[in-house]
Parts: structure tokens; sequence; C-alpha cells
């Protein structure tokens, strides 16, 4: 038995509009859900990429995070890769072999990393906050009153004062020795000078 159905052209006509129609709004819903699917993919990796990705800056030996860096900065002001050496009590700032290029605010925790003591290549057998300084870092202190005798030990902070380490004895201060920085609570940040790159 076959069954005839007839289809008026009206209807047939309706039908494949809405078939049409159908099938566009489930192209450009397909469309829009793939943009927004690829978008969350790329987001989802760029969120990867950068909580994985590190920076090609170190302080005191220690590979700092890019988001870290990023942080750090609003204190230091902009930094340039390098390898650093940093002074979290005095803020002094170094490349790694180097002497002291600059003072930025002391205590970022961002870089409290311990200070190796040969950090700046020092030989004058004066210790500052744990480094052995650099015969231009000691020229430089000892011209503002810092004593100069090889193997002495002294803690100093951004405002100039001096301690004897191990005696705990206070010193004559050697004035501020940032007072800009000291103000603004900010560095002008900390780049690796030409000649050393």
């Amino acid at each position: 038995m076959i069954i005839l159905i007839q289809v008026s052209p009206r209807i047939a006509g309706d039908t494949s509009r809405e078939h049409d129609q159908s099938r566009s709004s489930k192209g450009s819903e397909s469309f829009f859900a793939n943009i927004i699917k690829k978008s969350f993919k790329d987001f989802s990796r760029s969120n990867q990429i950068d909580e994985c990705e590190e920076s090609n800056v170190t302080v005191n030996g220690h590979l700092i995070p890019d988001r870290v860096l990023k942080k750090a900065e609003k204190q230091t002001g902009p930094i340039q890769p390098g390898q650093y050496w940093y002074d979290i009590r005095a803020g002094f700032w170094g490349v790694l072999g180097g002497p002291c290029l600059g003072i930025i605010p002391p205590f970022i925790e961002e870089f409290n990393h311990p200070l190796p003591e040969n950090c700046a290549c020092g030989n004058t057998g004066v210790f500052v906050n744990g480094r052995e300084l650099h015969q231009k870092d000691l020229d430089l202190l000892s011209g503002r009153g810092l004593p100069s005798e090889r193997d002495r030990s002294y803690i100093i902070e951004i405002s100039g004062r001096v301690l004897d380490e191990d005696t705990g004895e206070e010193l004559d201060s050697l004035g501020k020795l940032a007072p800009t920085v000291e103000k603004l609570k900010r560095g002008f940040g900390m780049k690796f000078p030409r000649a050393a790159a």
C-alpha cells in the first residue's frame, strides 16, 4: 500500500525556509561558539604561558618570575634583563660581579634572597651588609666617612646610619644615601650598563 501525501507549495516553501534558517542559525551559532571556544583556549593557553614564563632577570642568584618582576617594578622602576645583586637593607644594587650602580628602595620583598658576599667581586676586606665591597664602592663610601680598614664589617641603612657589625657601635652617619628614592619610595630602575652588556 502506497500513501501519497500532497504538500502544498506554500507549506513546502515554509519548510525549506525553516530548514535554511535553522541551518544558517546553527552555522552562525557554531561560528560564534567556535570563536568563543577558541578565545577561551587562547586565554587559557596564554595564562599557562604567563605563569610558566620566566623573565631574564636574576637577583642574588635567583631567577625572578615575570609576574613577580612586574610587582617589584612598582617600587624599583623598570628592570632590564640581567643578573643583579641587591642589598635588601640599604637598597644598593649592581650587576653581578661589579660595583654598586645605584640605589632603589630597601626591603623589596620580591628580591629578599641572601646577598652573596662575593657578588661584587670585591677584594677590599671591608664588608657592608654582608657584601665585600668593590674598590669603587669603598672609595665612594669612605669619602662619606666609612672607615676603610680591612677585615671590618658594617651595617648600613639607606638613611646613612652605620653600625659596626662586630661591636654594635653606631658610627658617624654617612648622610642620606638616596634622599630622592627615600622620599618617593620608588627607584629609577635597574639596567645593565652598556660597557657590561
